[in-house]
């Protein structure tokens, strides 16, 4: 397969150019050379293949040759918010979510929270998604929200969309999903390792989320979330 490359811009010129770590992989990793094609991708839907035409030590001239302007993905919405989990347990879990196809994160801080990242560690994060995309050919970058609170959160997402909070005492996630698949946007949410406050969990009823349950195991935060993608992907794909 052509070696992909993310690329910030629009690809409406003739021409474009890779700097950085990713002209580095160009050359110096891949060792691509003048005449070879690579296809660059801008992360909101359009992909080129294009022909390097020149390069220096620090960047990569390339002449588009084909451009293709891929539609928003297809099917249902699902975006996930999360409490972040220690280490480099986000960073698993938000190359999982990308790679299933969510199209928006965003890290929550609650009561019970212990991780809270600054802009710095999510610009990390980020680039997790873009190497995330070059890997499972998507041509969409799932978007990283700021972190957000609890009460802003709930304030700002429950009354567009379905809002499935995973919770020990909710409903079976498998015999609540029945009733909510069709169009309309949803809203995975998972919270810290402790768990949320009995008060979180009254905010979140009523602001009109939906408790549901797992199964018999505690998981963790990544876990959590990959489970809930996956059965919901899987129950609104048909």
């Amino acid at each position: 397969m052509t070696e992909r490359f993310y690329i910030d811009d629009s690809l409406t010129e003739p021409t474009a150019k890779l700097a950085g770590a990713a002209a580095h992989h160009l050359l110096h990793v891949l060792r691509l050379r003048t005449g070879e094609e690579a296809v660059l991708f801008n992360g909101r839907g359009t992909v080129a293949t294009a022909e390097i035409t020149g390069f220096s030590r620090n960047s990569v001239e390339l002449k588009l040759i084909e451009t293709t302007q891929f539609p928003q993905e297809s099917g249902r919405s699902v975006s996930v918010a999360t409490a972040v989990p220690k280490g480099d347990r986000f960073r698993w879990l938000v190359e999982k979510a990308t790679e299933l196809g969510v199209r928006r994160l965003t890290p929550i801080r609650t009561s019970r929270s212990v991780v809270h990242p600054g802009e710095s560690k999510l610009d990390k994060i980020r680039q997790t998604v873009i190497a995330a995309c070059q890997q499972s050919r998507r041509n969409w970058l799932m978007q990283i929200d700021p972190v957000t609170s609890w009460n802003e959160f709930l304030g700002q997402n429950c009354r567009r969309q379905a809002v499935l909070v995973a919770h020990p005492a909710g409903e079976q996630l498998r015999r609540r999903l029945p009733s909510i698949v069709g169009s309309s946007p949803l809203l995975l949410v998972v919270g810290p390792e402790g768990g949320f406050t009995d008060a979180e969990i009254d905010d979140a009823l009523i602001a009109g989320a939906i408790p549901v349950n797992l199964g018999e195991n505690i998981l963790r935060i990544e876990t959590a979330v990959v489970a809930l993608i996956a059965v919901c992907r899987l129950a609104t794909s048909s």
